[in-house]
């Protein structure tokens, strides 16, 4: 008789802990879902394993909002919330979510290549699911991503700034003049950047003929002037 009553207070010793990580949950859940529905997004939330975190039965729960210097991003995340229970200091506890967020964004109407500037045609806006993983930024109507392109994008893929070079910016393979200065000789040859440089910046290119790469400045969009040895 006296096992069986230990173990019917064991099941209802677990049962009150599984309802306090509901509460947990659904608070957590529940300020997820909000904060997505005040931006005009989406949010698929579910609540993951939280095994061993119980709260007091007359706590009371605020979930906080999140943090503002680091970007949302689709996958498994916490939501902080607030626990305050009668004649206890209050804590927060991070609850353990896995969200996906949806939200309107910029993607590519077809085939982009790589170094390409971008066009008004190459790019819309479209309510998308972001993937796991990537910083959640999500589309303005009034700000078109500009630059140039580090990669190829496929269409229908996602465009972003984390993608786009300035416009001004130079990309691997991109032409330039490569001129050696040899005293009073200057020497002018063709050749191509091996890396993404900007004005000012250190390139380096491989020059027509030659099997060694030379390093120098990029003074202008058009021209390196190379090292002297």
């Amino acid at each position: 008789m006296k096992s069986i009553v230990l173990t019917l207070t064991a099941l209802a010793m677990l049962n009150v802990a599984s309802a306090n990580a509901d509460r947990l949950c659904q608070t957590a859940r529940a300020a997820a879902e909000q904060f997505a529905a005040t931006k005009g997004w989406q949010a698929d939330v579910r609540c993951r394993s939280s095994s061993g975190v119980t709260v007091a039965t007359d706590a009371t729960l605020q979930a906080l909002a999140p943090p503002q210097d680091a970007p949302l991003r689709s996958g498994p995340t916490t939501w902080a919330v607030r626990v305050q229970a009668p004649n206890a200091a209050a804590y927060v506890q991070r609850v353990p979510l896995t969200v996906a967020w949806s939200t309107p964004a910029w993607v590519s109407r077809h085939d982009l290549s790589p170094g390409g500037l971008l066009q008004d045609g190459d790019v819309e806006v479209q309510s998308r699911r972001w993937p796991d993983g990537m910083p959640v930024t999500p589309a303005q109507e009034d700000a078109r991503p500009v630059g140039r392109l580090r990669q190829a994008v496929r269409a229908g893929e996602f465009v972003t700034a984390a993608q786009l070079l300035p416009s001004d910016a130079l990309v691997r393979g991109d032409h330039v003049t490569a001129v050696l200065t040899e005293g009073a000789m200057e020497v002018r040859m063709p050749a191509q950047l091996l890396a993404s440089a900007r004005v000012g910046e250190r390139a380096r290119v491989q020059v027509q003929g030659r099997p060694i790469a030379l390093e120098g400045r990029l003074a202008d969009a058009q021209t390196v002037k190379v090292d002297s040895e």
